[in-house]
């Protein structure tokens, strides 16, 4: 008698219905999270390469500078 009760919640339309509904919702949501991380991801590299970038050539100053003074 329990297992037809579950069975009978199971195949609930209301049940199947908002079920996929949550799927739905699921996989738009982590298609969004996936491509704002794509496009903050390319941001961040860009930003990180160009600090990379001026910290080498704030480095060489720094050697020449030194190399001046003595």
């Amino acid at each position: 008698m329990v297992k037809q009760k579950t069975i009978k919640k199971i195949n609930n339309p209301k049940m199947i219905n908002n079920s996929n509904n949550n799927l739905a919702t699921l996989v738009y949501t982590k298609a969004i999270e996936e491509r704002v991380k794509s496009k903050y991801l390319k941001r961040i590299d860009y930003l990180v390469e160009a600090n990379n970038e001026l910290m080498r050539e704030l480095e060489q100053y720094e050697r020449v500078s030194m190399t001046e003074k003595v």
